[in-house]
């Protein structure tokens, strides 16, 4: 019987090997997937010309003011709220801060 450690590392390296093959396998089987399965666009659409540009730009200035308007609606939201007390302590924060006061104090011990 041969040195162990020489077995553990021939079956290390077989596994390694095995792995490496499997990744390459995936990576080889998501390539052809993602080729075989690509939606084409249609030829028709190619010849268009113009129009679709500034029906985009004009869709995009419009998305693009409806975020500006959502934002600044939820910061004056959020401005406007009731604003919290500073007299009040926050559950968790009560919870954590208690949990570090009595982690480290020294125990007495009787003898």
């Amino acid at each position: 019987m041969e040195n162990p450690l020489v077995i553990s590392l021939i079956v290390s390296g077989i596994g390694m090997l095995m792995l490496f093959l499997a990744l390459a396998f995936l990576y080889v089987l998501m390539y052809l997937m993602t080729t075989f399965l690509n939606d084409r666009q249609p030829e028709t659409g190619a010849q268009e010309t113009g129009g679709g540009k500034q029906e985009t730009r004009s869709g995009m200035r419009r998305a693009a003011a409806i975020a500006v308007a959502l934002a600044r609606a939820e910061q004056e939201v959020s401005a406007t709220g009731a604003p919290e007390e500073r007299g009040t302590i926050n559950g968790w924060r009560m919870l954590h801060r208690q949990r570090q006061l009595t982690r480290n104090t020294p125990t007495r011990r009787t003898q």
